[in-house]
């Protein structure tokens, strides 16, 4: 008899890769996101320490690149996370009635 690959497993290792995922998602996503309202605020500090201050564009092509990497991060985070399997039901979601067994 052949030998079922272990899923369980695989399926945990998945779900932390993702569970990863979505944190550094919403970590790049807060710190960018920091960086461009106070840059938009303060138009004369120096965003991020100065380290884009070498990117064409000035002031305004630094806001547009960390806008844009906030908003990829952020859809990135909400990818990751609707790609883990959930561990319970969602409210609304089609179905079964929880409580109720199949039959």
């Amino acid at each position: 008899m052949p030998r079922q690959p272990n899923t369980r497993r695989r399926d945990a290792m998945r779900k932390g890769g993702y569970t990863a995922l979505e944190a550094v998602g919403m970590v790049i996503t807060a710190l960018a996101a920091q960086a461009v309202i106070r840059g938009l605020l303060n138009p004369d500090s120096e965003p991020l320490w100065g380290i884009l201050n070498g990117l064409p564009g000035g002031h305004t092509g630094q806001m547009i690149l960390l806008g844009s990497i906030a908003l990829v991060a952020m859809a990135l985070g909400g990818w990751a996370h609707t790609r883990q399997k959930p561990d319970t039901d969602r409210a609304g979601a089609r179905g079964r009635i929880r409580g109720r067994g199949t039959t």
